[in-house]
């Protein structure tokens, strides 16, 4: 049975919600009516293209079972930017910031290559100096393995918010990003850029 929440093995694996300190934007764990959270949704969506999961029995199976999906980091300085008008924070008029990420891998024969998927999902915050209008930022995928990029996406995201509102959410997901076998470890990197012309930095550990 696929353990689908530890990350522990299996062809799909959840990482644990990324929290970030934000006014007016709460964490992304279960609710207490036993909802399922944002990062189960997250990560139902990429295996079962559903917020939901079938029934228990008709889950599927990994033979393999020394296949490890590779964790989602999120890039040094991507987890959220900000747009302002001056220095002082009266001036911010919006903030994107990542506040889940899952993946899921397929492996794809038995020499260690696989396929990918990667989904992000987001919250968009007006500031004091914000206002209803649309807001968005590129999103930045990347693979990479001993220090090369195998594959590179980015896709804008964001959503637009309706006056009386301060925030709102948005989700992605990359698919069929494919994962040649080789040697060495394989990251991938997440981050969220003005533009789409800056790579995934690495966190540094």
């Amino acid at each position: 049975m696929i353990d689908r929440l530890s990350g522990r093995v299996g062809r799909f694996a959840l990482p644990a919600a990324l929290a970030l300190t934000l006014a007016g934007c709460g964490s992304s764990g279960s609710s207490s009516t036993g909802e399922p959270s944002s990062a189960q949704k997250l990560g139902n969506i990429l295996m079962f293209q559903s917020t939901t999961p079938p029934p228990v029995n008709q889950l599927p199976t990994d033979d393999d079972v020394n296949f490890i999906c590779p964790q989602v980091i999120i890039a040094d300085g991507g987890a959220a930017i900000r747009a302002q008008s001056g220095p002082d924070s009266g001036s911010l008029r919006s903030q994107v910031s990542i506040t889940t990420v899952a993946r899921e891998c397929t492996p794809v024969g038995k020499d260690g290559a696989f396929t990918l998927k990667v989904g992000a999902e987001g919250r968009i915050l007006v500031g004091p100096a914000g206002g209803p209008g649309s807001y968005g930022a590129t999103l930045i995928t990347q693979v990479m393995r001993n220090n090369q990029v195998i594959a590179r996406r980015s896709a804008r995201v964001g959503g637009t918010i309706p006056s009386g509102q301060t925030g709102a959410d948005f989700s992605h997901v990359e698919s069929n990003i494919s994962v040649p076998a080789g040697s060495g470890e394989v990251e991938i990197i997440v981050g969220l850029s003005h533009g789409g012309g800056e790579p995934a930095r690495r966190r540094r550990r």
